[in-house]
């Protein structure tokens, strides 16, 4: 065996190994990105809305029956304060205030100083007034006792009327006692019985009934102050609320049209239109209720609160009249500035400007007509009294004929009466149109909601109906 046989055979260079190939990467496949949704798709989300839609529906309802309840709460409690309490105190200080009138009256008629046989001045008309003011007052502070807050000031009232009673019955009895009186000349301890009832009519009842007939009047302003400012205030509530319940139902239209490629949904178009419908009225209703409270208070309150003003001063001021004639020069100076004091106050609550329309004017004219003829017997009645006619004075003073105190006085208080009550029906008609600007409600948005609601329902049963 030769070498070259038994050699190896010389290794070949060594060749680098090609790399391995690396794996084929699958590309990412491109996945469009969501738009985000609160509750995602599907049924989840048409229940949100749908309940969403109940609520504002619900909520919308709410406004429009607390609304229409508490403005006609509102409402009703003012025609109450000012028909059975305002004037029901009012007319108490009248009475009060024409009872000291009549029952002053009653010491001036008498017997001529000439011949006894002759009766002078009407005795018997004043005698008639006072039992009926007497019954009347009676009656209006029961009327009054009914209301409890209240209670202490009635309660006041009636003591102190039983002090007058005493004091004016002991005057009459003291007067009774002598049998032959002369004209404008009663007994005189019985004219100082009188001056003490006097004084405590003026000093204690008259401010007495004064106080709660102003605390009436106060809590009527305030009440209708409050009736106008809540109608205002649920009108507007009423308006942004049930703009944006509309806004979201029409919304939630377009979105269910868009999603589910179909119409408007009818059943959800008729509920937008009651919701649309319940908007509309009670915004009006209550701008109308607004407004009425309103013109309560401007063509009805107002006047009527200084003409019963006017008609308690009329008597205080008859009163005083009446007791300046029996007084001595003492007494009758002060009864004097008090007289002229009074008819300063009714020179201003009688004057219609700014108070009365031109309609009303007349009436306010007749009135002041009416006023002047007592003022010309008041001026009569002293110039008699001052030249020493004592008795033609108490004539003039009791007298029921015309030119005469006690007809003149009665023709001017009850013209001023009259007035005062159309003015006050004025109040009770405007009161009424503000009740009756609510009529239906909250029967109306109930219903009509309600009726919505369950259109909301109807008008997606179709739709959950999709996904099963």
């Amino acid at each position: 065996m030769t070498t070259s046989q038994t050699a190896p055979a010389p290794q070949e260079a060594a060749t680098p190994a090609a790399p391995a190939a690396a794996p084929a990467t699958r590309p990412e496949a491109y996945r469009p990105r969501r738009r985000p949704r609160l509750l995602g798709g599907g049924p989840r989300r048409l229940a949100a809305r749908t309940v969403a839609a109940l609520l504002a529906l619900g909520a919308l309802c709410a406004v429009a029956v607390a609304g229409a309840v508490g403005v006609r709460g509102d409402t009703a409690r003012l025609h109450t304060t000012v028909a059975e309490r305002a004037a029901v105190a009012a007319q108490l200080r009248f009475a009060l205030a024409d009872l000291d009138a009549q029952r002053a009256d009653t010491l001036a008629p008498g017997r001529s100083a000439s011949d006894l046989d002759v009766i002078v001045g009407n005795q018997l008309n004043a005698l008639i007034t006072a039992q009926q003011r007497r019954s009347q007052v009676s009656d209006l502070l029961r009327q009054l006792g009914a209301d409890r807050g209240q209670g202490q000031a009635v309660a006041d009232l009636l003591n102190g009327l039983g002090r007058y009673d005493d004091l004016s019955g002991r005057a009459a009895y003291v007067a009774e006692q002598d049998p032959d009186p002369v004209a404008g000349h009663p007994p005189r301890f019985a004219v100082a019985m009188n001056v003490q009832a006097g004084n405590v009519m003026r000093d204690q009842l008259l401010p007495a009934a004064d106080a709660l007939s102003a605390a009436y009047q106060r809590q009527a302003d305030d009440q209708r102050a409050a009736a106008h400012d809540a109608a205002v205030r649920w009108g507007l509530v009423l308006w942004a609320l049930g703009l944006a319940v509309i806004a979201v139902l029409l919304w939630w239209q377009w979105e269910m049209a868009r999603d589910y490629r179909r119409r408007f949904n009818p059943a959800l178009l008729v509920a937008t239109a009651a919701a649309l419908a319940v908007t509309l009225a009670g915004g009006l209703a209550l701008t109308a209720t607004a407004d009425a409270v309103n013109a309560a208070g401007e063509q009805g309150l107002r006047p009527w609160t200084r003409l019963a003003e006017a008609r308690a001063v009329a008597a205080q001021a008859a009163a005083t009249e009446s007791r300046w004639f029996v007084h001595d020069s003492a007494f009758g100076a002060a009864d004097q500035k008090q007289f002229d004091g009074l008819v300063k106050r009714l020179d201003t609550l009688l004057a219609p400007a700014g108070y009365a329309t031109g309609a009303e004017r007349p009436a306010y004219q007749d009135v002041l007509a009416r006023y002047g003829h007592f003022r010309a017997d008041d001026d009569r009645l002293r110039a008699l009294k001052r030249s020493g006619d004592t008795e033609q004075a108490a004539a003039v003073l009791t007298e029921v004929g015309r030119g005469d105190v006690a007809f003149d006085f009665w023709d001017f208080a009850t013209t001023l009466d009259a007035l005062a009550g159309r003015q006050l029906d004025d109040f009770s008609a405007h009161a009424g149109d503000a009740r009756h600007s609510l009529d239906g409600w909250p029967e109306v948005p109930a219903g009509a909601l309600g009726l919505a609601a369950v259109l909301v329902l109807v008008g997606v049963r179709r739709r959950f109906a999709e996904y099963r």
